[in-house]
């Protein structure tokens, strides 16, 4: 039963019969829930790295839902919809995305700073859309954990902030008043995507 509860899905391709009268399995494949492996570390100790990218390594390490995309526009934001939104915006902006990137619903600067590492750590990155939407969150918490952020990482390539919902005024104050001045505040979500585009298209 316990076993049952950890996987979403198995596939055994091909099972063979044969002429002595045995069944047997050739090949197999186990899917498992990863928020269920804290119940099966003997499990969790067979997980290979996921992946050779450099990027995506240093995300799974840190916790940080992160794909990488092949443009050189960066996406943040703090949730998958939201996200994959932004993905279409910049497109449609005519820009290309370089990878999804969910930040979650914190605020606080180490979360922040974490997503922005990863984010600054792809070469091919020449600009940055952080895209929140305030409802638990409040923006002047998340606009204060990225200007923390920044000041530990000290980036210098182009950011484009949009912040909607709880507190957002007050955030898009405290980072047009405190932010170093790679960082621009746009008030809607085309805004910030076609300037993302601008400034990335400005930097190649």
């Amino acid at each position: 039963l316990e076993f049952r509860r950890v996987l979403f899905r198995s596939e055994i391709n091909p099972l063979i019969w044969t002429a002595d009268d045995r069944v047997v399995a050739l090949d197999a494949k186990v899917s498992i829930d990863n928020n269920s492996l804290y119940r099966h570390p003997d499990l969790a100790a067979l997980k290979e790295s996921v992946t050779d990218d450099p990027q995506e390594r240093m995300a799974h390490e840190r916790g940080v839902t992160y794909v990488k995309l092949d443009g050189d526009v960066g996406i943040m934001g703090n949730g998958a919809g939201i996200v994959m939104s932004s993905l279409d915006v910049v497109a449609l902006a005519g820009g290309q995305p370089a990878n999804f990137l969910d930040a979650g619903g914190g605020s606080d600067a180490e979360a922040v700073a974490t997503a922005l590492e990863v984010l600054l750590s792809d070469p091919k990155v020449k600009s940055l859309m952080i895209n929140i939407f305030g409802g638990i969150t409040r923006c002047d918490q998340v606009a204060e954990g990225l200007l923390a952020a920044l000041d530990k990482l000290g980036a210098t390539l182009p950011i484009v902030v949009r912040l909607d919902g709880t507190a957002a005024p007050e955030g898009r104050q405290i980072i047009a008043d405190r932010a170093p001045a790679n960082v621009v505040v746009e008030p809607t979500m085309l805004s910030a995507a076609q300037r993302a585009v601008e400034l990335a298209k400005e930097a190649s």
